[in-house]
């Protein structure tokens, strides 16, 4: 399995694992609802349902507006952490939220680094030393 592979896979556990923890939390298991569901999902699942496709499919810029989107989900999952009736759901949406985000830093990184070594490689001139006979 390629390094790149490995966290796209990861990313796209995060974003895939948030929208169904979204879901299922909301819609079935919550405890205390103070707005209706429906709003309350589509509230949580319009941002990332936006981006979701583009990061199962691999697009830099996707990969670049998650990282940022993450954020919102980590301080979300913070929030519910310090609710006595929804701690799990605040845990494993501050622990999706961290997959989301290293998987998609780390494969901009990865991918930005890849791109500069065959950019390097263009660029170096061919000389005798470099062409073998």
């Amino acid at each position: 399995m390629d390094i790149v592979s490995f966290w796209r896979a990861l990313a796209g556990i995060g974003a895939v694992g948030l929208c169904i923890l979204i879901i299922v939390w909301n819609g079935w298991l919550t405890p205390v609802q103070e707005i209706p569901r429906s709003i309350e999902i589509a509230l949580l699942l319009t941002p990332l349902l936006v981006f979701l496709r583009n990061i199962l499919r691999g697009q830099r810029n996707a990969f670049i507006v998650a990282t940022l989107l993450s954020f919102v989900y980590a301080l979300i999952g913070i929030w519910y952490i310090y609710s006595e009736q929804e701690k799990i759901y605040g845990y494993l949406m501050l622990l999706l939220s961290l997959c989301l985000f290293f998987g998609s830093l780390m494969t901009m990184w990865v991918l930005d680094k890849r791109d500069k070594k065959r950019l390097e490689a263009l660029e170096t001139p061919v000389t005798e030393k470099t062409v073998k006979k």
